[in-house]
């Protein structure tokens, strides 16, 4: 299955929550004199539209089509069998379906008498379906309303902080199963997904390989209730001469993280411990929002700038080793000044095997 469980809990999402993430949009949609928002969404990037309705779309592609004022309505090439399920599991109960996205939202535009619109992050949209819209709705002007979703995804609440922590234990867990000895990494695999599906992820990508002829890496990107998280271990290869210097770069990556720290703060601490092995390396501060695409949808800017108070993110530090293979760590953590906090913690040290005095290359 691409998805696994889909749920609507009201212990998880209090009553109102998901109106007062749309209610944000619909300020700014106000703000700006747009009659309607729409949001694109395919399986490989859906994570505005679970945020503001708590829908999966779990094949094919969708839109959430946002009023200035009133209820969101589905628009998606899925068909209406799942209409019930989806009913059941989202705050939404406009849900329209048709071959054509184009034309199911142009016919949803006239209703509203939308002359003007916004397209959340249009700069990912297929071209074809921009160009469809504007003859199909008799839009005038399109504004792009860039990432005003995702940078809202940024400043988690305590109740989706509660559900990003769970969803850290679950990926932790996940790479712990995966951890044992004398498994092949078709065996890791299994196991971590296995540990990850039935502890009610939606989505899971599981990378298991080989970290030259003594060592295996294994890393888990699970989706828990719609928040992504992110975690790596390596197995094995504690006496390995590569081991001991991917550990301290990783730690020395690791005791930067605090509010306002970039990137390029980050690699520049990693370059100080990693320079003399003469190894390739690349290390990354991802957010949690952008942990669903592997980073793949950041722009420049984005990935260059600061992590702000209370976010989320996950660090990763790949290593490249001499035979072509590759070493990864990754944590997810929550930044909060001096009490930044490892969510993925119940995972073990961060190379098995090695110890503190060891890490010299």
């Amino acid at each position: 299955m691409k998805r696994g469980l889909v749920v609507l809990d009201p212990s998880e999402i209090p009553p109102g929550e998901l109106e007062g993430r749309v209610g944000a949009l619909q300020d700014v949609l106000r703000e700006r004199g747009l009659a309607a928002a729409l949001i694109y969404g395919d399986v490989f990037h859906s994570g505005d539209l679970t945020y503001l309705s708590n829908i999966c779309i779990y094949w094919n592609e969708g839109v959430l089509a946002v009023p200035a004022n009133g209820s969101p309505a589905m628009l998606m090439k899925l068909s209406p069998r799942v209409h019930p399920w989806m009913r059941m599991t989202s705050n939404l109960s406009d849900l329209r379906s048709g071959p054509n996205l184009a034309v199911l939202a142009g016919q949803y535009l006239k209703e509203q008498g939308a002359s003007e619109l916004g397209l959340v992050e249009m700069s990912w949209w297929p071209a074809q379906l921009v160009d469809e819209l504007e003859t199909q709705a008799g839009i005038r002007s399109i504004l792009d309303l860039g990432s005003v979703v995702r940078e809202r995804r940024q400043q988690p609440s305590e109740s989706e902080l509660e559900l990003l922590s769970r969803g850290s234990g679950l990926t932790a867990q996940a790479v712990i199963e995966g951890m044992g000895q004398d498994l092949s990494n078709h065996e890791r695999a299994g196991r971590a997904e296995l540990v990850a599906r039935l502890g009610g992820a939606e989505d899971v990508s599981v990378y298991c390989h080989h970290c030259g002829p003594d060592a295996d890496t294994v890393e888990v990107i699970s989706e828990f209730r719609g928040f992504w998280t992110l975690a790596a271990r390596v197995v094995g290869g504690a006496q390995t001469e590569w081991a001991g210097a991917l550990a301290t770069g990783y730690e020395a990556a690791a005791s930067e993280i605090r509010p306002g720290v970039t990137i390029a703060q980050v690699a520049s601490a990693v370059q100080g411990c990693l320079a003399s092995t003469g190894l390739g390396w690349k290390v990354d501060l991802i957010q949690h929002t952008d942990i669903e695409t592997e980073a793949g949808y950041r722009s420049i800017h984005e990935a260059a700038a600061s992590v702000g108070e209370g976010s989320v993110a996950a660090l990763r530090l790949e290593l490249e080793l001499p035979d072509g293979s590759t070493a990864v760590l990754a944590d997810t953590y929550l930044i909060r000044g001096e009490d930044t906090e490892v969510l993925t913690s119940p995972l073990p040290g961060i190379v098995s095997g090695i110890n503190a005095a060891e890490k010299s290359f």
